[in-house]
């Protein structure tokens, strides 16, 4: 553990200078493919350390039983600078790690950061992506059922038709044109569904023996708009969630953008518009490799300017930064996970209503929508592994 008492965990390490880009080509995603590479070389470097290390002290520990068996004061001193010279050459190959270490978890640090300009924004466009919510509002429309549209031109012509002795209809009439045409999606739900159950309730009174197959349709036609009415409001308590989580994931996106102006502009001197052109648009997964390995050599590069300039407080920016990048990736994983939670809780929703006699055609369809947007998402975004490896990002010193 260093003296600020970070301790960092395994993930991230060293890349040969000479590793081609070609190398990297394949079904992960670039990033993912360079951090094993950099783990790789991290794990031969560690191990190299550990074999030196064990080399000095089976020295240091020949050379205390020789000085402790010696009777010559000469032999003695000659044996003792001997194990002087050994203990700087092991607090050498420390101070080497302590450097490498550095180096290698700010480079982690900068690829994930870099990646995360990539993963936010199919996030962004996974809302965007309406088969499945297009089907939702379909389900939460009655006017998408069979017979509906017609039925409801009849309702509305009697709601017109008494309006003028009807405080209720009167009530139905006006909030009906401010809503206007109800195909386009006004919600079935609040004050809106109140007023038309009691003006669907007038309307059907109002039926006498001669409408009887009218009163019959206006009976299923109510029982309808009232299931949908209540699917509506159990959908909404569930799109609720989603508010919250597109604010968060614009609070992250914002986050992210001032790590990039810190770690990208102020620290590597990188200019952010070839970031984006040459990683966060390039579509060839070979160039974007290349570009992600030499701002991976920028950053050890800065680490060793930064240690030669300032030998007694360069770590802090540094951890600063690698703490800063470190949260974000959590927190993109902890929003990830909250996009699946919600996911699954339309399956609730569809369970409870796949029997339903008015909406269980739609709601089979719903439910096959609902599987391809989790199947994409959960092939995308793997939110307990990603937080797993957020939280093993960097190498302990």
């Amino acid at each position: 553990m260093n003296k600020l008492g970070l301790v960092f965990l395994v993930i991230s390490g060293f890349l040969f200078q000479d590793i081609s880009a070609q190398s990297f080509v394949g079904d992960q995603s670039v990033t993912q493919q360079v951090l094993q590479e950099l783990n790789k070389e991290r794990s031969l470097l560690s191990q190299n350390l550990e074999y030196r290390i064990k080399e000095i002290d089976s020295k240091i520990s020949n050379l205390d039983e020789s000085i402790k068996n010696t009777n010559s004061s000469a032999e003695k001193v000659d044996k003792l600078l001997e194990r002087v010279r050994y203990l700087e050459e092991r607090q050498e190959e420390l101070d080497k790690n302590t450097i490498s270490v550095y180096k290698y978890n700010y480079s982690s640090a900068v690829l994930n950061l870099a990646s995360m300009e990539r993963e936010i924004k199919p996030l962004n466009l996974f809302n965007a992506s309406r088969e499945f919510y297009a089907t939702l509002d379909q389900v939460s429309n009655p006017m998408h059922y069979n017979g509906y549209k017609e039925w409801f031109g009849e309702f509305k012509k009697f709601v017109e038709e008494e309006k003028k002795g009807d405080a209720r209809l009167s009530a139905v009439s006006h909030i009906l044109n401010v809503t206007g045409d109800l195909a386009k999606g006004t919600p079935f739900t609040g004050m809106f569904a109140g007023t038309l159950f009691d003006g669907i309730g007038s309307f059907i009174n109002s039926l006498g023996w001669g409408d009887k197959k009218l009163k019959k349709q206006s009976t299923e036609m109510l029982k309808l708009t009232t299931t949908v009415a209540q699917f509506t409001h159990d959908k909404d308590l569930i799109e609720t969630e989603w508010e919250s989580i597109n604010k968060n994931l614009d609070e992250l996106k914002e986050l992210q953008v001032k790590a990039m102006e810190e770690n990208f502009v102020r620290l590597l001197d990188l200019d952010l518009k070839e970031f984006k052109r040459n990683f966060t648009n390039e579509t060839d997964a070979k160039k974007r490799t290349q570009y992600i390995l030499d701002i991976s050599k920028i950053a050890e590069n800065k680490i060793v300017k930064e240690k030669a300039k300032n030998p007694e407080n360069w770590k802090q920016d540094y951890h600063d930064q690698m703490v800063a990048v470190q949260n974000l990736k959590i927190r993109f994983g902890t929003i990830t996970f909250r996009i699946l939670e919600n996911l699954k809780k339309y399956e609730g929703l569809i369970e409870k209503y796949k029997d339903d006699e008015y909406l269980k055609p739609k709601i089979a369809k719903l439910k096959s929508k609902l599987d391809l947007v989790r199947n994409s998402f959960e092939s995308t975004f793997n939110p307990q592994e990603y937080i797993k490896a957020s939280n093993e990002m960097y190498v302990v010193e």
